[in-house]
Order: C-alpha cells, then structure tokens, then sequence
C-alpha cells in the first residue's frame, strides 16, 4: 500500500475516504453526489449533458446538501468552458476533465484556478494530462462501465500510469466494487478507487428501481461491450448489461444504424413526455415508464459482485473496510 500516495490525494482534495463516485449520467444527481460527500468520500456531479442554467441549478442543488467537495464531470470535446466558469464561480473549485482532446478545457480550468482530475485510457493521454496539469488521474480501464475509450485491462493501465504519474495522485477504475477490489488496487499503488456500478445501486442514484434491480441480479458474464446503443452518443465503445436489444441486432448479424431489427421503437418515456427509440445512449431513469429491459444499463465488469441496494454512505464507507487509514 502506498501510504504516502493515499494522504497526498486525501488531503489535496479535503477528503477522509480515497473513494471517487463515478459520474454516471443518469445516476448521479446531486442526492448521491452530496452523500458520497458527506460520507468523506469524493463525489462527482456529471453536468456535461446540461445547459449551463441547468448544470448552475444541479450545482447549487448539490451544494444545499453538502459541505463536502465534490468535482463537476464534464466532456473534454466538448470544450464546455462556460460550464468550467460557472462551476468555479459557483464554488466548486474541482473540474473532472474525461473523452477527447482537454487542451482547451484544461487551460480554461487553469486560468480559473480550478483543479483538475483527468480519466486517461493510456499513456499517451495520461502524458496529455500531466502535461496540461492535472493534478490527479483515474486511470479507467476496459474492465468499466458507460463509455469508455480503453483498451487495456485496468491492472496494466495502473502500473502504466503509475510509471508515469510521479507524485501525482492516480486513482484505480474499472469493475471495483468490493472492499477488496478495493484494498488490491491500492495495494498496487493507487492512491483511490473510482466506483460507478456499486454506486448505481444505490438509494440515492437516480437510476430507475427496475435498472438497480437488475444490476442486482447481474451474473459473471452479465456485461457487454459494444457502439450499439449510439443514438445521442455515436461511434462511442461502452460497456452495459447484455439484452433483449443487443441480442437481437447480433442475431441480425450485427448490420450497421439504419439497418438494424427494431428501429424507430419506442421503448421508454421521459417524466417530459419525450420518447427513447431503441439503440438510443439513455439509460432508464427515475420518472420514466415503458420496457426497460431493452434500453442500455450500463454496467462494469464488477457488477456480479453488486448484491444490494444500500445507501451511498453506507457502500463508501465499506469499500474502505479492508484498508488501514
């Protein structure tokens, strides 16, 4: 265990736990994210999907239940700039930077003083980060759940970015969802581990009832990696729970969009009254109605070791039981 790699990313970003919860959009509202925080841990609000007004509103939400840090996740191709001056203007001080070329994002976020957590998926990009001066990494393998731009297991990542960190904290990703999934990554000289699935499956994840149940209930080789479900997401690697949708396409012989069985269905209702198609990136969230089992549940390679539904101070404060801090 690197002890020393521990308290620096502890203390650099006023945390008691070294637990990231991953940024699940359409999971991570500000419920779970201020839970995380205040149970210690790290938390991060996912706001790239949003206008500026509405990230702005989840922020000040976020921030009514919370004195604890937290980071707003954001999509470095996007280059959402406007969302980096509000966060910090807002008070959150802490930008995780993910998916693309951070050049612009990073020297916006510099000249705000912000700090910056980076995803990186290999050397080349965890080189891009140090240079553009992150101040901590996740180092996110093939092993993770949603949209995830590796191709190398999570353990090989680690040591590769490890290598390369020097005393920059870098935090673990990819299928961790136990207390000793956990424990091995620091072990192995992560400073933290970054959990999304396990947090999912939380009481205050956003995720529809139906969609934690079925995490739940999730076995060994329950997960799939594919660019199927590309509607509002396209030509885009994920990792989500094997269905109905996918085995049907891949029974078709996997055709290329516009040829696939089953385009066009609607398969679920927004709260709004808007309409999900098939294939489409959106997982089921709460408010929603229609059939479940068809759209994508995003789901990392840990999830058969997800076995409950638990509050999210609750799943943090465990995923630490076997370190000693």
């Amino acid at each position: 265990m690197n002890t020393a790699a521990l308290t620096t990313f502890k203390r650099a970003f006023g945390i008691e736990l070294p637990i990231v919860q991953g940024p699940m959009s359409g999971a991570s509202g500000p419920d779970l994210v201020a839970a995380v925080a205040n149970a210690g841990g790290l938390g991060m609000l996912p706001v790239w999907g949003r206008s500026v007004d509405d990230a702005k509103t989840m922020v000040a939400q976020t921030k009514a239940l919370t004195d604890g840090p937290f980071g707003v996740n954001l999509r470095s191709d996007f280059k959402q700039l406007d969302h980096i001056s509000m966060a910090v203007d807002s008070g959150v001080s802490l930008i995780h930077l993910f998916w693309g070329d951070l050049k612009a994002s990073a020297i916006h976020a510099r000249s705000m003083n912000a700090m910056m957590i980076v995803t990186v998926d290999d050397a080349a990009t965890a080189k891009a980060a140090l240079d553009a001066g992150a101040h901590a990494l996740i180092a996110q393998g093939i092993e993770a759940g949603g949209h995830v731009l590796s191709e190398t297991p999570r353990d090989e990542l680690l040591a590769t970015v490890l290598d390369l960190g020097g005393e920059v904290p870098v935090i673990a990703a990819g299928g961790l969802a136990t207390p000793g999934d956990v424990a091995r990554v620091v072990n192995a000289g992560a400073a933290g581990a970054l959990c999304g699935t396990r947090f999912v499956a939380s009481e205050e994840s956003i995720a529809h009832d139906v969609y934690k149940q079925t995490l739940v209930g999730a076995g060994a080789s329950a997960t799939v990696r594919t660019e199927v479900f590309d509607i509002g997401w396209p030509n885009a690697r994920l990792r989500a729970l094997r269905n109905s949708t996918y085995e049907m396409w891949e029974k078709a012989g996997c055709p290329k969009s516009g040829q696939r069985p089953g385009e066009g269905d609607v398969i679920m209702t927004r709260p709004d009254g808007a309409t999900v198609p098939r294939y489409h990136a959106m997982a089921p969230g709460k408010g929603m109605s229609g059939e479940f089992e068809a759209a994508v549940m995003y789901a990392g390679m840990g999830v058969e070791r997800v076995n409950d539904i638990r509050p999210a101070a609750e799943i943090a404060r465990d995923l630490v039981s076997e370190l000693s801090i």
